[in-house]
C-alpha cells in the first residue's frame, strides 16, 4: 500500500470518527415497509399524513392534519397518487384547506427501505395573482407509531 494511500484512508478515518482497528458490525437488515393503506406517517412539524385507499391504479385517498394553520388539528381530506417501482415509488398528494382558501400539493420518492420520504410542498392561496401567493417548503415523513 501507498504512503499517499495510506495517508488518505487515515485522513478519511480521522474525520469520520472511525477507527482502523475497530472492527465494524454488520448493518443489520431492516424490514421493507411498502405504502399502503391504513398507514399513517408524521412529518418534521408533525403534520400527520394518513392513507385510507391505494386503488388499484394507485390513485390515494385519506387525511392530512396540520400542526398549524386555520385549519390546525382537524383532519382535511387528501387525494393523490402514487407510482411503486423498484425500491420505493413516486408520490403526490394534495389537501383542499376550505376554511382558509388555500390548497397544498406535495411531491414526494417513497423509501421501502426506511418507510419514509422527503416532500417538496407548494401552497396556493386563492386570490388574484400576487407576488407572495405561492409559498414552497419541504417536510421529511417518517412511520408513526401506532
Amino acid at each position: 500500500m501507498s504512503a499517499t494511500l495510506l495517508r488518505a484512508i487515515v485522513c478519511i478515518a480521522v474525520l469520520t470518527g472511525t477507527s482502523l482497528l475497530q472492527a465494524q458490525a454488520p448493518a443489520r437488515a431492516q424490514a421493507e415497509t411498502k405504502l399502503a393503506a391504513g398507514l399513517s406517517w408524521i412529518a418534521d412539524d408533525g403534520t400527520v399524513l394518513t392513507i385510507t385507499t391505494v386503488a388499484p391504479n394507485g390513485q390515494l385517498t385519506g387525511t392530512v392534519t396540520t400542526q398549524a394553520g386555520c385549519d390546525a388539528k382537524k383532519p382535511q381530506p387528501m387525494t393523490g397518487w402514487y407510482y411503486p417501482a423498484g425500491a420505493g415509488g413516486a408520490l403526490a398528494f394534495s389537501v383542499n384547506w376550505e376554511s382558509c382558501n388555500s390548497v397544498t400539493t406535495w411531491s414526494a420518492q417513497y423509501s421501502n427501505a426506511t418507510g419514509g420520504f422527503r416532500a417538496l410542498w407548494h401552497l396556493a392561496i386563492a386570490s388574484a395573482p400576487v407576488w407572495n401567493g405561492i409559498v414552497a417548503g419541504s417536510h421529511f415523513f417518517v412511520p408513526q407509531k401506532k
